[in-house]
C-alpha cells in the first residue's frame, strides 16, 4: 500500500515551470526520528552532564538554543567537547526543556515550575520561558502574586509581573492577610498601596496589612510609618481600627502620625469630612478606590407589603418597620441600625446634618388599614438620632403635626416644607423652622404664593433653602430660594423637555449649584441652579455624566399598574400597585457594563416610608463598626406590592 504520509499536501507553481511541493507531516517526522535517535543513543555527537546524569544529544539540535549556538561557535573549549557539564542547574528541569527542544511539548507542574523557569533562563530557551508564564499565569491567586512579583523581577518578565501586580491590587484585601506580603519592601509597599487603581474593598483591610506589615520587623520598619500613612485612606476606616492604629508603637513614636490618626478619629464623631479628608493624604497619596463609594441611603418606618398569595390567605394590615435600615451600594446590602423610638413608622421626614438625623412627623398607620380606635392625623413628635453613638432624643414638639412633608437643614435651622398638615388632610404649601442650637420651633418665614404639587423637592444648598417644582401644564421647573440670613426668597423658572412631569425631579448640591433633572435617560438634559448668580441653566455636556453620577446615586421608582385584586370577600378594590426599588447610580457600572446603573433592590417590599440619600463620611457610619446585616424575603422576586387605594395619601 502507498505511504501516504510520504505525500505532498500542497504544491507552488512558479514562473519558470518548476513546481514546489511540501509535506508538513516532514517536519514533525524529523522530530520524532530525531528523538528516537537521542534516547538510543545513534548518531549522537556530544553528551551534556548536569548533577552527575548524562544526556547524549546531537550539537546541531542543541545548536537552536541562543545559549549552545553561542557555546558552539566559540573557541571555548566545550566547542568541540565530547561531554559538556553544566553547573547551577537542576538535571530533571534540563530533562524537560531537552525534550521541548527535540519535541516541542514540556510538562509543567506547581512543584518544578520555578526550576524549570531558572533552568530555561540560563538557556535562553524563550519558548519554555513563555509556557512557564503562562502556567504562573494560570495559577495566580491571593496568596502567591507578591511571591510572583519578585521571581518576575529576577528573570525580567515584564508582563508576568503586570499580571501579578494587577492581581495583588484587585485582591489587596486578601493579599494583606498572606505571609508573602510581609516580605514587601517598604517601597514595594508604597508603589502597591498608593496605586490609584488600588482594588480595595475595606480600608480597615489595608491599615490592617500595614499594621501586620511593621510587626514582622518592628524595629527596622516603625520608621517608615511617616512614609507609608499617606498612602492610607484614613477618612474611610472605622474608628474602632483607627484606634488600634492609634496605639501601634510606630504611631504613638511618630507625634505627627499620631495627630494624623487622632484628628481623623475625631472628624468621624463630629461629621467633618473635610478635616478627615486633610489628614488622609496630603503629599502624594491615594484617593479613595474608585471602587468604593461613600454614598449611604438611609430608610427610615414605613410598612412591609405582603403578597397577593398571604393576603389572600389572611388579609391582615401591613407589618410597620419600625427601624432604621440603610443600604451599602457598594456590597448591596441593607443594614439594621436601630429601632425607632416610637410607634409612628409612616410619611415621616428625615434629614442629617452633621452625624445627626432629624425625624419628623408622619402617621402610626397606613390609610388603607388605619387604626379603627386612634386617629390616623399626622404626628408632632420630632426626634434626632445620633448615628455615631447609637442614640436618639426628644426635640419639642412640631407646633403642628405633619406627614409626608421634607425637610432640610440650613445655617442651623430645620426646615418643614409642605406635606399633610393636622388642620386638613389635603397637600398645603406651609412650612415649619426650628433653631438646632436653641433646640425650640420659631417662627417660619413669610412662604411666597406656591402652588402646591406632588414632584416638589427640597434642597439645602449655599446658604440657601432651594424648592425645585415642575409644572406639567407649562413644560416648566419653577426654582424658589431662600436666603435664610436675610429671609428674602427668589424665583426663577425655565422650559423643560420631559415626558414625565410627575415623576420626582432628581436633585443634589454640589458647591453652590443645585444640579437636577426629570427623567434619568443617557442622553436626557441636566440643569443647574446657582444660587450666587439665582439663574438656571442647562449643564454643560461634558459635565452631565460626572452630575448624573450624583443625581443617580439613590432615589425611589413608582410603578403603578391599576388591578383587580380577589380577596375572601370577592373584589375588594380597584387599588394601584407600587413597587419601590431603590436605583444606585455608578458611572463605571456604565463605562464597563454598558448600562447606566446598578439597580438595587430592597430586602422586602416597603411603602410609606422615609428616605435620604447621604454620605458615610458625613454621618458617622465609620464611627460603628459592622451592623447587622437585613436579610431578602423568599418572596421578593415575586412581589405583588400591598393593595393600595390610588390615593397619595402615603406616597
Amino acid at each position: 500500500m502507498p505511504n501516504y504520509n510520504n505525500r505532498c499536501d500542497s504544491k507552488q507553481y512558479h514562473e519558470d515551470g518548476s513546481c514546489t511541493f511540501e509535506n508538513k507531516n516532514k517536519s514533525h517526522d524529523l522530530r520524532t526520528e530525531l528523538t528516537r535517535q537521542r534516547k538510543n543513543g545513534e548518531f549522537v555527537d556530544v553528551v551534556v552532564e548536569v548533577e552527575g546524569r548524562q544526556f547524549p544529544c546531537h550539537r546541531a539540535v542543541l545548536a537552536v538554543t541562543p545559549y549552545f549556538q553561542t557555546m558552539f561557535s566559540s573557541n571555548l573549549a566545550e566547542s568541540k567537547a565530547k561531554v559538556i557539564t553544566l553547573h547551577d542547574i537542576d538535571s530533571g528541569s534540563f530533562s524537560k526543556i531537552l525534550d521541548f527542544v527535540y519535541t516541542g511539548e514540556i510538562l509543567i507542574g506547581k512543584d518544578d515550575v520555578q526550576d524549570i523557569l531558572q533552568a530555561a533562563h540560563m538557556l535562553q530557551v524563550e519558548g519554555v520561558l513563555e509556557c512557564c508564564q503562562r502556567f504562573i499565569e494560570n495559577n495566580l491567586c491571593a496568596s502567591n502574586c507578591v511571591g510572583v512579583m519578585h521571581l518576575a523581577d529576577v528573570y525580567g518578565l515584564c508582563d508576568l509581573k503586570k499580571t501579578a501586580r494587577r492581581k495583588a491590587m484587585f485582591q489587596i484585601s486578601e493579599v494583606g492577610r498572606c505571609e508573602e506580603f510581609l516580605s514587601l519592601s517598604t517601597q514595594q509597599l508604597l508603589d502597591l498601596l498608593g496605586d490609584k487603581e488600588l482594588g480595595v474593598e475595606k480600608e480597615d483591610d489595608v491599615v490592617l496589612s500595614v499594621m501586620r506589615w511593621l510587626d514582622h520587623e518592628l524595629e527596622s520598619r516603625k520608621t517608615e510609618i511617616s512614609r507609608i500613612l499617606p498612602v492610607l485612606c484614613l477618612s474611610r476606616v472605622r474608628v474602632s481600627m483607627l484606634e488600634k492604629l492609634e496605639a501601634h508603637p510606630a504611631i504613638q513614636e511618630s507625634p505627627e502620625c499620631l495627630a494624623k490618626v487622632t484628628a481623623t478619629k475625631e472628624g468621624h464623631f463630629s461629621g467633618s469630612p473635610q478635616l478627615m479628608a486633610d489628614t488622609g493624604r496630603e503629599e502624594a497619596g491615594r484617593k479613595p478606590s474608585c471602587w468604593i463609594s461613600d454614598d449611604l441611603a438611609i430608610i427610615i418606618g414605613g410598612w412591609k407589603a405582603v403578597t397577593k398569595e398571604r393576603y389572600s390567605q389572611n388579609p391582615t394590615p401591613p407589618v410597620p418597620l419600625q427601624s432604621i435600615i440603610c443600604m451599602d451600594i457598594d456590597r448591596d446590602q441593607c443594614y439594621h441600625v436601630t429601632d425607632i423610638p416610637t410607634p409612628i413608622v409612616g410619611c415621616i421626614s428625615v434629614t442629617s446634618a452633621g452625624r445627626y438625623l432629624y425625624m419628623t412627623g408622619g402617621r402610626a398607620s397606613s390609610s388603607l388599614h388605619p387604626d379603627p380606635g386612634g386617629s390616623n392625623i399626622p404626628s408632632k413628635q420630632a426626634f434626632r438620632y445620633d448615628f455615631a453613638t447609637d442614640t436618639w432624643k426628644r426635640l419639642p414638639d412640631m407646633p403642628r403635626g405633619r406627614a409626608g412633608h421634607q425637610s432640610a437643614v440650613v445655617d442651623g435651622k430645620l426646615y418643614l416644607v409642605g406635606g399633610n398638615t393636622a388642620a386638613t388632610l389635603f397637600n398645603m404649601f406651609s412650612m415649619e423652622c426650628f433653631d438646632i442650637e436653641a433646640e425650640a420651633w420659631i417662627q417660619p418665614p413669610k412662604v411666597p404664593a406656591i402652588i402646591p404639587s406632588p414632584n416638589l423637592k427640597v434642597i439645602a444648598c449655599g446658604g440657601k433653602l432651594v424648592l425645585i417644582q415642575g409644572i406639567k401644564k407649562k413644560s416648566r421647573f419653577c426654582v424658589h430660594a431662600l436666603d435664610v440670613k436675610t429671609q428674602r426668597w427668589t424665583y426663577a423658572s425655565r422650559y423643560v423637555e420631559a415626558e414625565d412631569f410627575d415623576a420626582d425631579f432628581r436633585a443634589t448640591a454640589v458647591g453652590n449649584k443645585v444640579h437636577f433633572c426629570v427623567d434619568m435617560r443617557m442622553y436626557s438634559d441636566v440643569y443647574n441652579y446657582d444660587v450666587d448668580k439665582e439663574t438656571p441653566s442647562i449643564e454643560e455636556k461634558q459635565n452631565t455624566q460626572d452630575v448624573k453620577k450624583e443625581l443617580h446615586i439613590v432615589h425611589a421608582v413608582c410603578d403603578r399598574r391599576k388591578r383587580y385584586v380577589k380577596g375572601q370577600k370577592g373584589i375588594i378594590n380597584t387599588i394601584s400597585r407600587k413597587t419601590y426599588k431603590l436605583l444606585v447610580g455608578q458611572f463605571r457600572s456604565f463605562y464597563n457594563y454598558g448600562s447606566g446603573h446598578t439597580e438595587l433592590i430592597l430586602p422586602f417590599a416597603l411603602f410609606g416610608h422615609g428616605f435620604l440619600a447621604t454620605k458615610k463620611s458625613r454621618v458617622g457610619w465609620f464611627c460603628r463598626d459592622q451592623l447587622a446585616t437585613v436579610e431578602k424575603e423568599k418572596e421578593l422576586h415575586d412581589l405583588l406590592m400591598y393593595y393600595y387605594p390610588s390615593s397619595d395619601d402615603d406616597y
